[in-house]
């Protein structure tokens, strides 16, 4: 009996998810899905299902390094991903059904990601109060630098206009000179 295919846009109809999600996973998860003679994709009933897993995984809020070591089935018996001797779960340990002691180590590892992801949040965050202030410190300085740059140009408009007064004034003076000799020269031709 053959197995049903189905392509990317109908498969991601029945995981309830868009295209490029599935096009995403395949590619961090490293999924095996399979390519038909033209290059398209096509998805089987398993993989289909192994996509609504993925899809359930990332809404208890497994991320998909996470996911990705339970497909491989590195998974304790709850069936909850394991990296290294760390369970890693969603945030509400009540939903996962764990009960299960926990060594000193264990506790260690889990407040070295508990701290990690911490960190990377506070980050993040302060990465964007940074940019804004950087943003904000940076427009202050454009603006200051082409006020600077209008004032210079001002300046310049304003000496260049003072000397073309000057130059005018001494061409005025001159031609008036040379009125004043030429009337002189007039006056004295006629005597």
């Amino acid at each position: 009996m053959e197995q049903k295919k189905y392509f990317i846009s109908d498969a991601a109809k029945q995981v309830n998810v868009e295209s490029h999600v599935l096009r995403y996973w395949e590619e961090e998860l490293e999924l095996p899905i399979k390519r038909n003679k033209q290059g398209h994709r096509f998805y089987t009933t398993e993989d289909v299902e192994r996509l609504k897993r993925i899809k359930m995984m990332k809404e208890q809020g497994f991320q998909l390094k996470a996911i990705k070591t339970a497909l491989k089935g590195e998974c304790d018996e709850a069936g909850l991903p394991v990296i290294g001797k760390v369970i890693v779960h969603p945030e509400r340990k009540e939903e996962t059904g764990i009960t299960k002691a926990v060594s000193p180590d264990e506790k260690a590892l889990r407040l070295q990601l508990l701290l990690k992801n911490l960190m990377l949040d506070a980050i993040r965050e302060g990465n964007e109060e940074f940019c804004q202030v950087i943003k904000e410190s940076l427009l202050k300085e454009l603006d200051y630098q082409f006020r600077l740059q209008e004032e210079r140009e001002e300046e310049r408009e304003t000496r260049r206009q003072e000397k073309e007064e000057e130059h005018f004034k001494k061409i005025d003076e001159l031609l008036r000179e040379k009125s004043i000799k030429s009337e002189k020269k007039k006056k004295h031709s006629f005597f």
